[in-house]
């Protein structure tokens, strides 16, 4: 068993363990020796140092004293203070000291002693503070100051004639001087100044001896006063010089004797430790040389052992597995004979040998399999790379569909909610086609999905169909004129009149352009207008046109990078573009495939903060024979009289009317029009139409046809104005279709385009709501619901125009609030509008989430009640009906005939 290098090994390793650990076991004796001699020397250099701050300490506090008998300084006591806590602090630090033993002298305990000292110097500071505050209350008193009483009784006496007039200036002069005595012994306290005192307090009781009138009683009576007053400040003053003199400076040189006495003894015991220390050293020195011997003996022999027995045959039987790795052929193998570790090496290196050329072999095979397997971990690396990111893609672009998916189809039920509410009419058919252009723009988003994937695939299909250009224009402005309004924007559309009204082609891929670009114009524009121009050139054999649409707005504009990057999938001209206005980053993708697949064309033009235009030009066919979009316009009547200050209408518009008089200002209206056939009056602003209303409502009443056409209204200005004006009237934005049943109703002839029935409800709200929803469609279908309950409404796109309103206007009866918006989110609005103070204001959640948790959560962030979309209309009412007031339309009605 001994053969084993293992255990000859662990036999020396052993031995020089048991050395290791004998020489540890001293070195730790020694060690701790050394630190305790240390350590006291240590303590004992901090205490020679605390006992010199002492001394400092002790001088610092007899001259704050000082200080304070000179200047009275507050300052000076808080020092000495402080001061007297760092001494006893200084005294516990020397009592708890390894050391403390040494500072009895004989038994005399000299920390004791100078803790008696301390204490009784504390209590004669105590002292003379207390008598330094009563002499300054004496003095500040002003008792030591009688010449004012004096004086009074001095004229008392002259009046009454007690005293002669001598005698009183005599009294003066003796009054001032005692004062002035007072004064002095005040700056310079001595005994000479006390007798000066009393040397003149008999000269005033001599000139008052032989005086019994009551003047002269009371004058005495001041005067003994005065003297009472005059010994308690000598007798205070006296006390603190004694103290301060002589009872407290014996105290400090007392204690400095005894600082200096323990300052010599910790010196005499510190030299003792050091001498210890230094003993100590020199024996852990010489221990440590000896068994350093030892073990450089031992060391050297087991160096000597490890080379013959282990190294050198180690690196003999190295370099044979060298040469076999290298694939030579070794003839002879090295201590074969030992019966150790190194000879079972070199029989293993036998067999080694035999084994190389499979090796050899093996190694090559997994060289090319190693070549193989890292070209497809490259391979599965980049795919999975490519899933990531595909997948990434997907996941935002399915989550922004999500939500554009829901919002449409709340559009369809409500609309179709109000049509249901609607006898068989004009209006009801206008529900149903809004309703069915909601279905339209549901079916669209979702086939933007497929639409993207269809396009990139070259396999989407147009339809080519004959429809209303009308009906297409219509749905354009219900959505932009409201989303318009939001924001105060004006917004114009001028159709080219010779435009033929149907066209063949696909509708739904001209609206979803004709939407997407206006609403996107709309959307990016603050302030300032937007701008619709479309225009037709048919060819010469009339069965082909070019519809070339022209959209232009006010709004932040783009850069030439920007342009460049609006039309990638799922991007917009920049980040904070994207989170400031939300959007999915597909429709302007689509607008742009869906052109170029109708042989169309798009351009881009902008400027950052000037605003941008696109133009689209599409080719589609027509019908033979077909008659302008604005062919049904009537003549106005000959005679009629047009007044404008700045006109409104689109000049080919206004050719159509055949006007053969000249435009007057709106200023001749207040004038004698005299009886024209027709007045057509373009006003800009609401202002000046109030100030003209009372005219333009005397000219309707002697039967002239009044025609009215304004700028872009606010929704409830539009309100508010076609209250006030039954005629006739037009505002900006309107379709060709709304121009023709204008200019009909002004020339009074029959039209038979939008005649719609007006149905009352039974049952009206009274209030004005705010409804705060970020989707076109869900605006109309709510306001549409609001509007048939008598509710007046304004509209907040996001939660921070909510905010906004609410805090410019709080005017809102009630506050229905969308959940999920672009900017800030229904339960932020609420919150912020929580903390305004606003915390009666109903507000009413709105949602399409249905779980109960949703319904939780919103009455956590402040919501008063919640409603899940789709919004139905009796639920919506019987909601609105627990906050609102409620009035009959019959009472309203007799109420507006009263």
């Amino acid at each position: 068993m001994f053969h084993s290098i293992r255990i000859q090994l662990i036999a020396v390793l052993l031995l020089m363990s048991a050395l290791v650990l004998v020489q540890g076991f001293l070195s730790r004796a020694n060690e701790q020796t050394l630190t305790e001699g240390m350590t006291n020397t240590r303590q004992a250099v901090i205490d020679v140092g605390i006992v010199g701050e002492l001394e400092r300490d002790v001088v610092d506090l007899q001259r704050n004293v000082l200080i304070f008998k000179e200047m009275t300084s507050a300052s000076a006591v808080t020092r000495f203070e402080r001061l007297m806590i760092s001494i006893t602090e200084k005294l516990n630090v020397l009592e708890s000291s390894s050391i403390a033993a040494t500072f009895n002298d004989n038994g005399d305990d000299i920390l004791q002693r100078m803790r008696e000292h301390l204490v009784a110097y504390k209590e004669n500071f105590h002292t003379v503070v207390d008598d330094r505050h009563q002499r300054d209350q004496l003095i500040e008193s002003g008792s030591l100051i009688i010449s004012n009483e004096i004086d009074a009784l001095l004229q008392t006496a002259a009046e009454k004639q007690h005293l002669s007039t001598g005698k009183i200036n005599q009294l003066r002069i003796q009054i001032i001087a005692l004062e002035n005595t007072i004064l002095r012994y005040l700056l310079e306290p001595s005994l000479d100044t006390i007798q000066d005192f009393r040397d003149s307090l008999v000269s005033v009781y001599a000139s008052l001896e032989n005086e019994s009138t009551e003047s002269a009683v009371a004058i005495k009576a001041q005067i003994e006063g005065l003297e009472e007053r005059f010994l308690q400040l000598t007798q205070i003053t006296q006390n603190n010089l004694f103290l301060v003199n002589v009872v407290m400076a014996g105290s400090a040189n007392e204690f400095l004797y005894l600082s200096r006495e323990l300052a010599s003894h910790v010196s005499a015991q510190t030299n003792i430790i050091n001498r210890n220390a230094q003993n100590a050293a020199i024996s852990a020195r010489l221990n440590g040389e000896i068994y350093l011997v030892i073990a450089i003996v031992l060391a050297f022999g087991f160096a000597i052992f490890t080379v013959k027995r282990v190294l050198t045959p180690i690196r003999n039987i190295t370099g044979v597995f060298n040469e076999l790795a290298n694939g030579k052929e070794i003839e002879a193998l090295p201590n074969l004979e030992r019966r150790d570790e190194i000879g079972k090496l070199t029989r293993a290196a036998s067999v080694f040998k035999d084994k190389n050329a499979q090796t050899r072999s093996l190694l090559k095979n997994a060289q090319e399999l190693n070549v193989q397997q890292e070209a497809l971990n490259k391979e599965l690396a980049e795919s999975k790379r490519k899933a990531e990111r595909a997948t990434a893609s997907k996941s935002i672009f399915l989550a922004n569909m999500s939500h554009e998916i829901r919002t449409p189809l709340n559009g369809i039920i409500g609309l179709l909610e109000l049509a249901h509410q609607q006898p068989m009419s004009a209006m009801l058919k206008d529900y149903l086609d809004k309703a069915s252009y909601s279905s339209q723009i549901l079916v669209s988003v979702i086939n933007d999905i497929l639409d993207f994937s269809k396009i990139e695939a070259g396999k989407l299909e147009l339809e080519n169909v004959s429809f209303s250009l009308h009906s297409v224009l219509d749905n354009l402005l219900a959505v932009v004129s409201l989303r318009a309004q939001e924001k105060n924007l004006s917004v114009r559309l001028e159709v080219d009149p010779s435009l033929p009204t149907r066209i063949v082609g696909d509708p739904l891929r001209l609206s979803q352009i004709l939407m997407n670009i206006c609403t996107n114009a709309v959307k990016f524009t603050q302030q300032g207008s937007v701008n619709v121009f479309i225009k037709g050139m048919i060819n010469q054999l009339g069965d082909k046109v070019v519809l070339r649409i022209k959209v232009t707005d006010t709004g932040i504009g783009m850069s030439q990078a920007q342009v460049d990057r609006i039309f990638q999938p799922f991007t917009q001209a920049d980040d904070s573009t994207n989170r400031k206005f939300g959007g999915s980053g597909l429709g302007l993708t689509i607008v742009k495939q869906l052109t170029e697949l109708m042989a169309g064309k798009l351009k881009v033009s902008s400027e950052p903060n000037k605003g941008s235009t696109f133009v689209i030009t599409i080719p589609m066919s027509i019908q033979n024979q077909q008659r302008g979009i604005l062919a049904d316009v009537p003549e106005l009547p000959l005679g009629s009289s047009y007044y404008s200050d700045r006109p409104l209408l689109p000049r080919s518009y206004f050719e159509l009317l055949k006007l053969r008089t000249a435009k007057q200002p709106l200023r001749a209206l207040k004038s004698d029009v005299g009886v024209p056939a027709s007045l057509l009056v373009e006003i800009d602003s609401y202002a000046e139409f109030k100030s003209l209303l009372p005219q333009l409502t005397l000219y309707e009443r002697q039967g002239i046809p009044v025609g009215i056409i304004m700028e872009t209204q606010t929704g409830q200005l539009q309100e508010k104005i076609q209250s006030q004006w039954q005629g006739p009237i037009l505002l900006h934005p309107f379709t060709p279709g709304q121009f023709i049943v204008f200019i009909c109703a002004l020339a009074g002839v029959e039209s038979k385009v939008y005649s719609k029935d007006v149905s009352e409800e039974s049952t009206l709200l009274e209030g004005h709501i705010l409804l705060v929803e970020d989707n076109n469609i869900n605006q109309v279908v709510t306001g549409e619901m609001l509007s048939s309950l008598g509710l007046t409404f304004d509209i907040a796109e996001d939660g921070l125009q909510a905010v906004t309103k609410i805090s410019n206007a709080p005017v809102y009866d009630l506050v229905l609030m969308d959940v999920q918006m672009p900017v800030m989110d229904g339960y932020e609005a609420t919150r912020r509008i929580r903390e305004k103070g606003l915390n009666e204001l109903p507000i009413i959640g709105l949602s399409a989430n249905a779980m109960k948790e949703d319904h939780s959560q919103a009455l956590e962030n402040g919501m008063t009640d919640y409603l899940t979309k789709p919004l139905k209309r009796g639920r919506l009412s019987e909601m609105l009906k627990r906050y609102l007031h409620t009035e009959s339309t019959e009472r309203m009605l007799r109420s507006n005939r009263r």
